[in-house]
């Protein structure tokens, strides 16, 4: 994935101004130096403008196979007024503290949002401008944006999109090397709107509940990752295009198969071929959103009876919101992990 890049003539001022005096301030008591006052820090954020940055996926592909391209984007200030369209993105946003959120893609309070968010922008403050995949283009220019962000699921309206601002950034995922992107993401966010402190601490807290998770995992000889959708069983592996390859090549679950069909959605798995696989852990997506009960009727059937995960107790059922429709968000990807070490006691 691309990094961000700043390009200004104010930054390159400051470095070489610091250069010059590393003399100076070098003999100086640091105790001694003045406090910083709101006009000083507005001053620091001002001079990290204009900055650049770069989609964090150079490209991706639309579920009809159209092939897309995304641009840098160079922000002349600060965004003061921000629509986001990915639940992850926004999740990693609030967890940062930023403000100017002015637009998000709420459905009408129905749907899949993320349960921790509702109360602070499912409210008439926020400017609802669609769903994931069905944006109200009037909505999002009556919001007045300086700053649009997007991921796969609004990827095709990206040109449209561009003629509300020319300010659309890209945040796409990598299964390939999910944990790093998911910092890459909280980084991006944090130099934008000068949220680097806080950053650390989120990262840091994330990454030791990967540390636990990835001990938790060893103790197990393998694991199968489903998704439960209408009654439908998918199950992924560890392959490279898995949706949820990262469960096996972050988490560091031993993969009980790695004969699935590649497909972001998966392959479609039935009973029998879960119980063919056998897995000791069996971790379950809640794709409907439904409650725990209703998806067991299902899944603890006859067949599944006779897995050594049911028999041992490690059918963990994960929440379908926070796993498939936000993930990457810093808070998000912690209750994930909270799930599984909770139930793999």
């Amino acid at each position: 994935m691309k990094k961000w890049k700043f390009l200004t003539a104010a930054a390159l001022t400051l470095m070489l101004a610091a250069c010059g005096s590393d003399e100076e301030t070098s003999t100086k008591d640091d105790t001694n130096e003045p406090a910083k006052t709101e006009e000083t820090t507005s001053s620091t954020e001002a001079s990290a403008f204009p900055m650049t940055v770069s989609p964090l996926s150079a490209g991706s592909e639309t579920e009809d196979g159209k092939s897309l391209t995304f641009e840098d984007v160079t922000f002349e200030e600060m965004p003061k007024n921000i629509v986001v369209f990915d639940y992850g993105f926004l999740d990693t946003l609030d967890a940062l503290g930023v403000e100017g959120i002015v637009g998000i893609a709420a459905n009408g309070g129905k749907g899949n949002f993320p349960e921790h968010l509702k109360e602070k922008y499912l409210t008439d403050s926020v400017t609802d401008v669609g769903s994931l995949k069905q944006i109200d283009f009037e909505k999002v220019a009556a919001a007045n944006p300086d700053a649009i962000f997007i991921s796969g699921r609004q990827g095709s309206f990206y040109e449209e999109l561009k003629e509300i601002t020319p300010n659309v950034v890209f945040i796409g995922s990598d299964n390939s090397n999910y944990v790093d992107g998911v910092f890459e993401t909280v980084d991006l966010a944090a130099e934008i709107f000068g949220k680097q402190e806080k950053a650390e601490e989120l990262k840091a807290a994330l990454q030791e509940k990967v540390d636990a998770v990835k001990e938790k995992a060893a103790g197990y000889e393998n694991a199968l990752v489903a998704m439960y959708n209408d009654k439908k069983i998918s199950g992924f592996d560890n392959g490279e295009d898995s949706r949820f390859a990262y469960v096996y090549n972050d988490f560091g679950f031993k993969p009980s198969t790695t004969d699935i069909k590649a497909s972001s959605h998966g392959s479609d798995f039935s009973y029998e071929s879960i119980l063919s696989v056998d897995p000791e852990v069996l971790l379950i997506i809640d794709r409907t959103a439904s409650d725990v009960d209703t998806i067991k009727a299902d899944i603890e059937n006859d067949i599944i009876k006779k897995t050594r995960a049911y028999k041992e107790g490690k059918i963990v059922y994960l929440d379908g919101v926070n796993w498939y429709f936000s993930s990457n968000g810093v808070t998000t990807e912690a209750e994930k992990l909270d799930e599984i070490l909770n139930e793999l006691k």
